[in-house]
């Protein structure tokens, strides 16, 4: 199999919460004849625009605490910044478990018989209140 490619575009696309321009709220089209509404993305955080938005929301990002100028045309292709092979990925285990389910459950185990089994505290205060009642 090939080794996948993730690009920065791939994780801002990924990070954007609404795919609304902020600027007038209406959604954000890829494929559009007019250039005015053409999609752009602020550079610093991703966030996705209409063109004609961006410029009259003053030529820079409304995101409060951005407020960077620069931006990039949706969907130019940027290189790779990180790529994954299929050997780099856990191979999964036979009956559905992995190593580290396994552990984890054995973990849990443990600490709810922790929790089942009293403390020396809890032991020393029943035995006293046993040798109470007995004498």
């Amino acid at each position: 199999m090939p080794p996948l490619t993730i690009t920065n575009n791939d994780i801002q696309e990924a990070n954007q919460l609404s795919l609304h321009c902020p600027i007038c709220a209406n959604p954000v089209e890829k494929f559009v004849e007019d250039r005015e509404l053409q999609p752009v993305i602020c550079a610093k955080c991703g966030t996705l625009y209409h063109k004609v938005c961006w410029e009259q929301g003053g030529g820079k990002c409304a995101v409060l605490g951005c407020a960077h100028d620069k931006f990039k045309i949706y969907g130019t292709p940027v290189s790779p910044v990180l790529s994954i092979k299929y050997t780099d990925l856990p191979r999964p285990s036979a009956n559905g478990r992995s190593a580290q389910t396994k552990r984890l459950k054995e973990e849990q185990r443990r600490q709810v018989e922790q929790l089942r089994r009293p403390s020396l505290l809890q032991r020393l205060f029943k035995w006293l209140l046993d040798q109470i009642r007995i004498g």
